[in-house]
């Protein structure tokens, strides 16, 4: 795991100096040791936290056999042993994936992809044929940023890589930062700044002088289905989970697991214990509120597989912490899940290198309660239009007192959502502010009574690619294509890199992704119950009372925190942002007062008070 970057200009050749400012910039995603590449049009800068062979054999940026091609790498290659035993003719200098890689793109160029399994983003610059390829993995766990001018591409593990050459404009995104306010997250390619973007996940793109051409190398399908028994489908599902667990305990240094109590946590955590010699060791985290708490069911399955624990508690330090979040992250980014996965990231950092988690088991599977709630709302959406307005009438009489309980609000939403067509009922579900919630607290430039333009041309982008034959399949797929790349991976990536931690996820395999995919959605989910196929593999492994629960979730008590212990930094911050030429200060004023009144708008003003601090640090930060 590392920092890469670079420049290539076929016009103003760049130097050195470039190079070790983008080092400076990366230092957390690569503590181990640094290395520049610089000749011709193109420089290479390279941070490396060691993970395969940690000798002087493995630095990087690093070089082929006759010196014309260079590498920089950040990532795993899983099957890299695989990979190395089918190369006859080749005498390996290191025992690391970044040779291997190399290796296959002098063997097959940009055709090297289609043979890796594994996290990756990376950039091989090509002496001979004056180009540079760039490239991330499939499911865009590793980061790769990019801007481009006139015949001049920079690149970059971190924005701050890119924007480290004074030449390159920082400037704010205004629509990739509505857009924020509606997902809590700047979809892909946008980053919130001008001019610089995200590569796609499972793309690539080649820069020569004549340009730039990028290419998409790979993509998730739903359309074949198995007609496999249940029992049948869960033999595979265990034996493919093993195997890629296996794969991604290939380490030259510690590690461990996230054990959050789940299921699928709990899952990684029974096949590492039943691979390892020793003691796998966990890592969980909680909250002092019960209700968002998993502690105790973290303990259980620590003492089920007799791992060695190690556990925090997550307290509403947003202020002292959110400054150093927001700076890690470099997009606006308002999942508040980032605050506790930067914590416990911290406390492993402190014992291991490497750790395993549960990510992407719910989209792979289906476990995510929203599933449902728009399975209902699909079946209300078949009731007549008058009868649905009558019941919305009928809650809405409810006294004030009640309006913001559960029992009210869910069947209200629930109502409402039924209206809307088949991307609006699910963006009910996933966003954090749709039409009227965004343009409450959103100016731009005056011109309040203008609709939300293509506020959902993210989701209907997915929707369209999404090929399932059934409703809950192209769920999955939308979620594949947009919350998953750009909310959770993200967070994971950037709160474990700020502490320089890798974290692997064996359910993030595209072999098994691909073999998810392929199971029926009965079999996955019914109604409320989610996981299905996952939970009828593991049925003898896991204690029953991992399996016999309900889905948590992996939430913060942040509307609690703006009540008391966050509500007066919370409304300076809000203030601040409220002042601001695109915002409206009355309308976040109001939106605050309502939370504090009862109402539920913790996600959304999280939201708020991250953008704050994010152009205080990048658009206008103090001299």
């Amino acid at each position: 795991m590392c920092g890469i970057g670079g420049k290539v200009s076929f016009s103003d050749r760049p130097d050195t100096a470039v190079a070790e400012r983008m080092t400076d910039r990366m230092t957390h995603r690569g503590p181990d040791a640094s290395g520049i590449y610089a000749n011709g049009p193109a420089v290479l800068a390279h941070c490396r936290l060691a993970i395969l062979d940690p000798s002087p054999a493995g630095r990087q940026p690093m070089a082929n056999t006759d010196d014309t091609v260079h590498i920089v790498f950040n990532g795993e290659i899983y099957n890299y042993r695989e990979l190395r035993e089918r190369v006859d003719d080749y005498r390996f200098q290191s025992e690391t994936d970044t040779e291997v890689l190399l290796h296959l793109y002098e063997e097959y160029g940009t055709d090297c992809l289609q043979y890796l399994r594994g996290m990756f983003a990376f950039g091989i610059y090509d002496e001979e044929r004056e180009r540079l390829f760039l490239a991330r993995d499939r499911l865009g766990q590793k980061p790769l940023y990019l801007s481009t001018e006139g015949d001049t591409t920079w690149f970059g593990s971190t924005i701050g890589a890119i924007t480290s050459d004074e030449s390159v404009p920082v400037e704010p995104d205004y629509d990739a930062i509505r857009q924020f306010l509606t997902y809590q997250y700047v979809p892909h390619p946008a980053t919130g700044f001008e001019g610089i973007e995200q590569l796609r996940p499972a793309e690539y793109a080649v820069v020569n002088a004549d340009g730039i051409t990028r290419e998409q190398y790979w993509s998730l399908s739903f359309t074949e289905q198995s007609s496999a028994s249940p029992d049948r489908l869960a033999d595979r599902l265990r034996s493919k989970l093993r195997e890629v667990t296996r794969l991604r305990m290939r380490s030259d240094v510690p590690l461990g697991v996230f054990l959050s109590g789940g299921v699928d946590s709990s899952i990684v955590t029974a096949l590492m214990s039943d691979i390892a010699d020793d003691p796998v060791k966990t890592y969980s985290v909680g909250f002092d509120e019960a209700a968002y708490d998993e502690l105790s069911h973290a303990r259980t399955v620590s003492e089920a597989y007799g791992t060695d624990h190690h556990e925090y508690t997550a307290t509403p330090d947003a202020a002292g912490v959110l400054p150093q979040l927001v700076a890690e992250y470099e997009m606006p980014f308002g999942d508040p899940s980032a605050l506790p996965t930067y914590y416990v990231s911290q406390a492993a950092s402190d014992d291991v290198t490497v750790v395993l988690g549960g990510d992407a088991g719910d989209e792979n599977f289906a476990g995510y309660d929203r599933y449902w709630w728009d399975q209902i709302a699909g079946w209300l959406s078949q009731l007549p239009s008058p009868a649905r307005r009558v019941g919305v009438g009928a809650l809405d009489t409810t006294p004030s007192q009640f309006e913001h309980h559960p029992a009210i609000r869910y069947p209200k939403t629930l109502l409402e959502t039924a209206s809307r067509d088949p991307t609006g009922r699910y963006a009910t579900f996933i966003c954090h502010g749709l039409g009227e919630e965004v343009a409450a607290v959103w100016d731009g430039h005056g011109q309040r009574d203008e609709p939300v333009q293509d506020e959902l041309a993210h989701l209907d982008q997915a929707f369209t690619a999404a090929d399932g034959p059934t409703r809950l399949d192209r769920l999955l797929h939308v979620d594949f294509q947009t919350y998953l790349p750009d909310d959770l991976l993200v967070k994971v990536d950037r709160a474990s890199m700020a502490h320089s931690l890798e974290v692997r996820s064996p359910f993030l395999d595209h072999e098994l992704v691909e073999f998810a995919a392929r199971i029926p959605a009965a079999q996955k989910r019914r109604r409320s119950s989610g996981k299905l196929i996952l939970k009828r593999a593991f049925a003898d492994t896991l204690p029953s009372s991992v399996t016999s629960r309900d889905k948590q979730g992996f939430s913060v008590p942040v509307d609690e925190w703006f009540r008391t212990e966050l509500r007066g930094f919370a409304r300076d911050r809000l203030d601040s942002l409220g002042r601001r030429d695109r915002f409206d200060g009355p309308g976040i004023s109001r939106l605050f007062e309502d939370h504090l009144d009862g109402a539920d708008h913790g996600f959304r003003l999280w939201d708020l008070v991250v953008l704050e601090e994010w152009f205080d640090q990048f658009i206008d930060p103090p001299l």
